[in-house]
């Protein structure tokens, strides 16, 4: 959603029509992969919040399919931002300077800033996903290991919240050990 914030914010400074259909085009993949995957993200966890377990493939392949379409959407938009040098500067306007004045830079024109905005979050958003993915591949390979053994003989990456410290201090809380069970919290 934050990607998508950005997305429209910059998207409503310019004049599209400036454009021809295929960068128009981009922009509105941009919007469409931000919107599929806030959606998809969205019903998934009210899904889990539900009751309803997630399958791990899934998982795994929404979540690589999404940390590879941000990390491109965040290349692009870059590489967007630079070949637009129409747009990489607004015009200063036009002064008599003295040879002994200083002459400002012209500021930056504020599509380039978005732009830039725009790669930052959806390259964060894509680590993250990323991080997902690869905890679930893990959550899949230990599955597959402890299968037939008993219980704990491989052990999973440790999740915590906010860190191990703040995790135990948590976990002395009721409610917090609920929420960590894998059972269907009751509202």
């Amino acid at each position: 959603m934050f990607c998508m914030g950005y997305h429209i914010t910059g998207f409503m400074t310019i004049d599209l029509s400036i454009f021809d259909w295929q960068e128009q085009a981009i922009h509105y993949f941009y919007l469409v992969t931000f919107y599929v995957f806030m959606v998809l993200t969205l019903f998934q966890s009210v899904n889990i919040c539900t009751g309803h377990t997630p399958t791990l493939y899934m998982e795994i392949w929404k979540a690589s399919a999404a940390s590879f379409a941000f990390i491109l959407i965040s290349l692009t938009s870059m590489w967007d931002a630079e070949r637009q040098f129409h747009l990489f500067v607004s015009l200063p306007e036009v002064h008599d300077h003295g040879n002994t004045d200083y002459v400002e830079d012209p500021p930056v024109h504020p599509f380039f800033h978005y732009l830039q905005g725009q790669s930052i979050s959806s390259l964060a958003c894509g680590t993250l996903y990323l991080l997902h993915a690869t905890i679930m591949i893990d959550v899949k390979l230990t599955a597959n290991l402890n299968r037939g053994q008993e219980k704990g003989s491989y052990m999973p990456i440790p999740l915590f919240v906010l860190g191990r410290v703040i995790h135990s201090k948590l976990n002395r809380f009721e409610w917090f050990k609920e929420f960590c069970d894998n059972e269907t919290i009751r509202i």
